[in-house]
């Protein structure tokens, strides 16, 4: 089984192109991703993957997602092979074969780089109850 989710940071605006013949709106870029584990000395590494979208997904992804974005992608990874002009040796790489591509952030929040105070919830509880909302009981009210 070939599937692979990721999530991570668009590195650049995507860049849009269009199949010849067919007209298939292909989308590319690539996506910072953090590995799991920190250094010694308490930093992380990042790796930047490669990624195509195809279709629908590749005009959304290139009209409405641009560098820095928060993104999930979902897909499969593929190996590409190429012949390099300049050493005349066979190389391949790999990138993920995207089919779904989410953003996890807004376009307001994106904006105020996640600092948003418009969307964060203020809670004052009601009269007679305690901050986390609970009211305290006698043990007798308790029917098991």
């Amino acid at each position: 089984m070939n599937h692979v989710v990721i999530i991570g940071r668009l590195t650049r605006d995507p860049e849009l192109r269009y199949i010849p013949g067919t007209g298939t709106a292909v989308a590319s870029c690539s996506i910072a991703v953090d590995r799991d584990y920190t250094k010694k000395d308490g930093t992380k590494e990042t790796d930047f993957i490669p990624f195509e979208i195809m279709g629908k997904p590749a005009e959304y992804t290139a009209n409405y997602l641009n560098k820095g974005r928060l993104v999930a992608i979902q897909g499969s990874v593929r190996f590409d092979r190429y012949i390099d002009q300049n050493t005349n040796e066979a190389k391949t790489y790999a990138k993920i074969a995207a089919k779904n591509i989410e953003s996890l952030e807004s376009n307001k929040s994106k904006e105020t780089g996640g600092n948003n105070k418009e969307f964060e919830p203020s809670f004052e509880p009601p009269q007679g109850l305690d901050p986390q909302g609970f009211t305290a009981i006698d043990d007798d009210d308790i029917p098991f």
